[in-house]
């Protein structure tokens, strides 16, 4: 299975008088989403399947990936991505899609389960992995033959030539 994970864009700040669960994404982060979509859709990178969690500023990255890359899979909206989910419940859900025939997932979170996760399916300490906002990390994994993980690739925003 290739797992893709892409870390929500930026938000409004967390000092803002909103709950957590509200804050939206900031001209900034919109733009980077746009930066990503190019990136992909110039590199051949399409969705398969696209989850995100149900917290509003990965939502909106996750439809603003799909609004600006053709083709892209229509968001689907995962409590098994929210906030503070234990990556190890994210690795059951992985799991249980590889199972179903799904090949080629794209996940959009939060910091700092994408690290964790992304860590825990290469084996690697929790703390050794960072993912940066609107970045791209791809996995390819093997549940089926006792999860055997490669780091295929992680791309942070900022590096995404639009050129």
């Amino acid at each position: 299975m290739l797992i893709t994970c892409l870390r929500h864009a930026t938000a409004e700040s967390h000092t803002d008088p909103i709950s957590d669960a509200e804050r939206v994404l900031v001209k900034k982060g919109k733009d980077q989403v746009v930066r990503v979509a190019e990136f992909c859709r110039k590199h051949a990178l399409l969705p398969a399947k696209l989850y995100s969690s149900p917290l509003r500023r990965a939502q909106q990255t996750a439809k603003l990936l799909h609004t600006h890359l053709p083709d892209c899979a229509v968001v689907e909206i995962v409590d098994w991505l929210s906030l503070g989910t234990d990556p190890q419940a994210i690795i059951a859900e992985l799991n249980m899609l590889e199972d179903a025939g799904v090949n080629d997932v794209w996940l959009v979170g939060h910091e700092p389960t994408m690290s964790e996760l992304v860590a825990g399916l290469i084996n690697a300490p929790d703390d050794s992995i960072l993912i940066k906002k609107a970045s791209l990390t791809r996995i390819q994994v093997n549940f089926a033959n006792g999860s055997v993980a490669q780091l295929l690739w992680s791309i942070p925003c900022g590096l995404m030539s639009l050129k």
